[in-house]
């Protein structure tokens, strides 16, 4: 990461951010791919949208792990909290985007 991203205020809030739009991305990528056509949201593009929705997700987990340790701050034991925060959050948006997966892979899209 850059010194300037590193040094910024929401960068240990990443995995909470990111976390939570890769969530949405997939939930209503999901459902809308299923109500579109069903054909579209079959085990394909859920699984090609699971990896991409859980890459962003991890991306801002290892954001947020990172920015936690910076020296010769005035607040350092705030940021560290935020960090562990925004790791804890991506963790559980991750977690969150498995299981959806895991049930669009289970349930067929076209069974109604």
């Amino acid at each position: 990461m850059s010194p300037r991203a590193v040094r910024s205020a929401l960068t240990p809030w990443a995995g909470l951010f990111l976390g939570a739009g890769a969530w949405f991305l997939h939930q209503q990528g999901g459902a809308g791919g299923d109500y579109w056509d069903c054909h579209l949201g079959g085990p394909f593009w859920a699984a090609g949208l699971t990896l991409v929705c859980a890459a962003i997700a991890v991306t801002g987990g290892v954001i947020s792990w990172r920015s936690r340790r910076t020296a010769g701050e005035d607040r350092a034991q705030t940021r560290r909290f935020s960090g562990i925060v925004g790791t804890a959050s991506a963790g559980i948006f991750l977690m969150a985007i498995l299981f959806g997966a895991l049930g669009s892979l289970i349930v067929p899209a076209c069974a109604r």
